[in-house]
């Protein structure tokens, strides 16, 4: 029986489609952080791995091995090679081969180090606007680098594991250098000139965010903080209740302010027959920068008359406003059509309906309350953004820019300070950035991890004293590949305008270094009093360096500052003795700043010291009686004592007060 010719082309399209469907399923694919131009860390077993069929054999050979090695597919398609690695050298190529064949070139054997934190690690080597990197023009200019090879982690938060992340391996040029984390291409390039080898650095980090968004759900849930329950951390829960909270605040604040969205009944301002014959007149749209509003933070009201064709009365009408900087609740003719109440609506154009009915022939009252937390403010979309027209009539439109009439009502600067969620956003959420920007790089061979945060943990630095330490263990316990070098940066001073304690937060940075093979950089003598990032970089990396150059490449040289170690009562004075002291302690030509001194009545007063060798004798002719010393315990404290080889103290205190 012969087949139609209709019939033919049914089967062939469905075998064709059968075909391409299993293709689309079988390819042989590896995650970002495996490709070319990678770095292997040297001389260990090192896993590959990636995804293909269920049960398919996987073949991978590389240039250094004498024979190809094997692997096989699990039932979710996953497989996972031992790959032994020689001494650092290259360049090497690795072929896998699967359900096709995938070639990785320019690969080379040598150190490969992770890059972590917020912003202060995020910032890059070109700096950004209105904040530079000291001596960024002439370290780009030099940064040819091949040897040294840049990975960069997209930015991606993720409320349950990802397994793999955007990015790609790249040696290191000018371009790619600029771009890249400042602290972590220093720390590179000081080990690339004092090891001479390969190094790769894999950068993972983001701005504004706290140590709790690196961690796992295991390890968050281990501490009682963020239990949503007995010993169960849910992120989408513990942020939920966060904002739950943060709105009731809210909403307080802007009650204050007169910004009432949930209320029927309008005030008075916003009625037809309201007189508003002594209020300036604004061009709209436009910022209240660029008008005789200025800069300015709070409450505007804004009024503006339309007329429409008589044809409209009556009729539904959409109401189009562009963005408006933040919030605004929006009246016509004294009825209210809508409103944003949240701050993160500031770019949301705003579209309204005017209910049928609310239209009159002739004049009409359009009347809009804005509030502006920070920056620019005001009505400040385009003028085609502006308009109203009847439902399904588009094309039939009355523009609504020109000059309108506003008035500011109240600042913020008179009412409760404005509530502030603090890491709220997805991205501050614990578990999120483990999930979508350090699971997937697991099990990546590394030497070690450097990291630089802190800032976003301020809100309780004896909170972080649990946080910190915890998300260290967990991250060695996933890669699995023991207690792997973590040094770390101490943040450095600032003007923080708040009351939070930078002392506390620096006191468990100073502490983490009781977990084995951990090592913290002091930076009191770097910071900037008037940036929260610092532009000397360079100092930073290279003292992250010493510290992996001393204790994993046997570099005899000098790789942290004095830290306090114990102190002694001696009559009226207290005597501190310190670690890392070196030959002997010094300053920088003058006396010793930033210590305090108390009695037992735990009130503390500037105190006079003086350097004795490897110890610092601390006194005040006020207090006879001494029980605790305090060193540069402030946010703002820049530091002048330092080893014989230049590294600076850290910040301490003998007692155990609350703060």
């Amino acid at each position: 029986m012969l087949l139609s010719i209709k019939t033919l082309v049914r089967i062939f399209i469905i075998c064709f489609f059968l075909v391409s469907t299993r293709q689309a399923h079988c390819q042989t694919r590896l995650p970002a952080i495996i490709g070319s131009n990678m770095v292997l860390q040297q001389q260990e077993l090192v896993l590959l791995w990636g995804w293909d069929t269920p049960g398919l054999e996987i073949n991978l050979s590389a240039s250094w091995l004498d024979a190809p090695l094997k692997g096989k597919c699990n039932d979710k398609g996953e497989w996972r090679i031992e790959v032994p690695t020689p001494k650092a050298g290259g360049p090497y190529n690795i072929a896998i081969s699967g359900s096709e064949e995938i070639d990785l070139k320019n690969v080379l054997i040598g150190e490969v180090w992770l890059c972590s934190g917020q912003s202060n690690m995020e910032m890059p080597l070109k700096g950004w606007s209105g904040q530079p990197i000291t001596g960024s023009e002439e370290a780009i200019a030099l940064a040819s680098y091949p040897e040294i090879r840049l990975f960069t982690v997209s930015r991606k938060p993720s409320f349950e594991p990802l397994d793999d992340c955007e990015g790609s391996w790249a040696e290191c040029s000018p371009e790619q250098a600029g771009n890249f984390s400042a602290t972590g291409y220093f720390f590179g390039l000081e080990l690339y000139q004092k090891l001479g080898i390969p190094i790769g650095l894999i950068h993972s980090s983001w701005g504004g965010t706290p140590a709790e968004a690196w961690t796992s759900k295991e390890y968050i849930s281990r501490i009682p903080f963020f239990q949503t329950f007995p010993g169960k951390c849910d992120p989408l829960e513990y942020r939920q209740k966060k904002l739950d909270a943060h709105q009731i605040l809210q909403d307080e604040w802007l009650n204050s302010l007169g910004f009432l969205p949930d209320s029927d009944n309008p005030p008075e301002w916003v009625l037809p027959e309201y007189q508003d014959k002594y209020w300036e007149k604004i061009k709209v749209p436009s910022k209240w920068e660029n008008t005789r509003m200025g800069r300015y933070t709070g409450m505007v009201e804004f009024r503006l008359t339309f007329k429409i064709p008589g044809k409209w009365s009556g009729k539904e009408l959409q109401l189009e406003l562009g963005p408006i900087d933040e919030i605004d609740i929006t009246w016509v003719n004294g009825v209210k059509v809508g409103s944003h109440p949240n701050t993160y609506s500031w770019n949301t154009p705003r579209i309204y309906i005017i209910p049928e009915g609310v239209i009159r022939r002739g004049k009409n009252t359009l009347a809009v309350q804005v509030g502006n937390v920070s920056g620019a403010g005001g009505i400040f979309g385009e003028t085609e953004q502006l308009r109203v027209f009847p439902i399904g009539e588009d094309n039939s439109f009355r523009v609504l820019k020109g000059k309108w009439k506003a008035r500011k009502s109240k600042s913020y600067s008179a009412v409760i300070d404005m509530p502030n969620c603090r890491n709220c956003g997805e991205p501050n959420t614990p578990t999120t950035l483990f999930n979508g920007m350090i699971n997937p790089l697991i099990p990546y061979r590394i030497k070690g991890a450097i990291w630089y945060q802190g800032e976003s943990n301020r809100y309780d630095g004896k909170l972080y004293g649990t946080i910190f330490p915890n998300m260290i263990m967990n991250w060695r316990e996933n890669w699995n590949q023991g207690d792997f070098p973590f040094y770390y940066v101490q943040i450095a001073p600032y003007t923080y305008r708040d009351d939070l304690s930078t002392g506390l937060l620096r006191e468990a940075q100073h502490n983490t270094m009781n977990l084995s093979n951990t090592g913290m950089v002091v930076t009191m003598d770097i910071g900037d009093l008037v940036t929260i990032h610092p532009p000397n970089k360079e100092d930073v990396g290279k003292r992250l360096a010493y510290w992996a150059l001393a204790k994993d490449y046997n570099n005899r040289i000098a790789y942290s500052g004095p830290l306090y170690k114990e102190s002694k009562i001696e009559g009226n004075k207290i005597r501190i003795i310190f670690d890392h002291a070196g030959h002997g302690l010094k300053t920088d030509g003058s006396h010793l700043i930033h210590f305090q001194i108390a009695g037992r009545d735990k009130k503390f007063i500037p105190a006079q010291a003086d350097i004795d060798g490897n110890t610092v004798l601390v006194y005040s002719p006020d207090i006879k009686n001494p029980a605790a010393v305090r060193f540069a315990w402030g946010s703002t404290d820049q530091t002048n004592l330092f080893n014989s080889f230049g590294l600076p103290a850290g910040p301490f205190r003998t007692d155990i007060w609350k703060d």
